[in-house]
């Protein structure tokens, strides 16, 4: 007769909610996290409607790892509703939309400890749920290989990128000036840098920069 796991031990391993939508890249994640947690049990989610249903398990899972392109999820809107009604399971996204409009937006979800892009590596992901399991807050984690010879990913500072969002309704450089308190010439300076570093040319490509990054 095969042994049936005692209750002590059952509630000994690690529950881990997988929210992807291809099984490959959840098997994937799924070794992975074997690899480093002996002790672990798998809840799987392909979309919006199961994430909720994974969250809401009893016991509670340690640990979800989200992707925000599930069918319902609507590239991440849905994020914010889904945890918030579990603000004690800490949350690591794990996804190939990497704006940074849109991984700020993620970090500031109170649950959310870490947002790993899906070109990071194995090693980057590894850390990030160790961190996160400690209560540590990794952050931002993309491609951390300096082998590579792909460019880095674009990450404007928090005060470049608030006068893009200003710019991104429409606002004028005297208007920025007056929301943000500073002076118009220094308004004229920041857009100067923006248009630098995301490398366009008026104010138009600036504002839609990300649209299009999937």
């Amino acid at each position: 007769m095969p042994d049936t796991p005692s209750p002590a031990r059952a509630e000994a391993n690690i529950l881990v909610v997988i929210a992807e939508d291809h099984a490959l890249v959840r098997d994937g994640l799924k070794m992975l996290i074997t690899a480093i947690l002996p002790q672990v049990e798998f809840i799987d989610a392909s979309d919006a409607a199961s994430l909720g249903v994974a969250m809401a398990h009893q016991p509670a899972p340690r640990l979800a790892l989200l992707d925000l392109n599930m069918p319902g999820m609507d590239r991440g809107d849905g994020l914010q509703d889904i945890l918030s009604k579990h603000p004690l399971v800490p949350a690591i996204v794990v996804s190939a939309l990497t704006s940074p409009d849109l991984v700020r937006r993620c970090l500031n979800l109170p649950s959310v400890c870490a947002f790993v892009s899906k070109n990071a590596t194995a090693t980057d992901m590894k850390a990030a749920i160790k961190s996160s399991l400690e209560g540590g807050r990794p952050g931002f984690i993309e491609l951390n290989d300096k082998k590579t010879d792909a460019a880095p990913r674009l990450s404007l500072s928090p005060r470049l990128e608030e006068v893009r969002a200003l710019l991104r309704i429409g606002m004028t450089n005297k208007c920025i000036a007056q929301q943000l308190n500073i002076s118009e010439g220094t308004v004229k300076n920041y857009m100067s840098e923006i248009f630098r570093q995301l490398n366009v040319t008026n104010r138009t490509q600036a504002a839609r920069f990300d649209e299009e990054l999937k």
